[in-house]
């Protein structure tokens, strides 16, 4: 019996520590060590990012692969839109290549890409095509805007100029 007393008053000793240590203050909320700053999130920062974009004209491949169409968006928002909302919303889109809304003039709307090389030379003949015919597309859906004067750095793949969607009869 001699030797059990004291295994038990051990035994008892490690469980009431045990016992008192999580219960010592019911009202203390335990820290996270990992986490213990107090740094809070600038939340205005977070509604800056969320972006409602507009459907869009895309060039979609269809057919096996094969064929190339214009697909027109699936409402009619797109004219009810700002030149500097369109704009944007296709900047969003297409994030490589961002376009700068300069003017109107009568039936034209005036862009410029500044830095162009991801259109003109990266992206093949096919790419810079179908992008050209996309962001004309899009921009002539604006009020009485029938032409879009691109101006940037000429490449391989692309030039500046005037276009219309006569230009990319091909995709429709």
């Amino acid at each position: 019996m001699k030797r059990i007393t004291p295994v038990l008053f051990i035994f008892a000793f490690i469980i009431s520590a045990c016992h008192s240590s999580e219960n010592s203050n019911p009202n203390e909320v335990p820290t996270d060590t990992v986490n213990a700053g107090t740094e809070e999130i600038d939340t205005s920062e977070l509604h800056n990012q969320i972006v409602n974009i507009p459907s869009l004209w895309k060039v979609e491949t269809l057919k096996n692969k094969t064929v190339e169409k214009l697909v027109k968006p699936g409402n009619n928002t797109l004219g009810q839109l700002s030149p500097q909302q369109l704009v944007g919303a296709l900047n969003t889109s297409y994030p490589d290549i961002q376009l700068e809304f300069k003017a109107i003039s009568n039936d034209t709307i005036y862009i410029s890409i500044p830095n162009s090389e991801k259109l003109t030379n990266e992206s093949g003949d096919t790419g810079a095509y179908n992008y050209l015919a996309t962001i004309v597309y899009n921009l002539t859906e604006l009020n009485n805007i029938k032409y879009v004067n691109l101006d940037f750095k000429a490449g391989n793949h692309a030039l500046p100029g005037t276009y219309s969607r006569d230009n990319f009869k091909r995709l429709r």
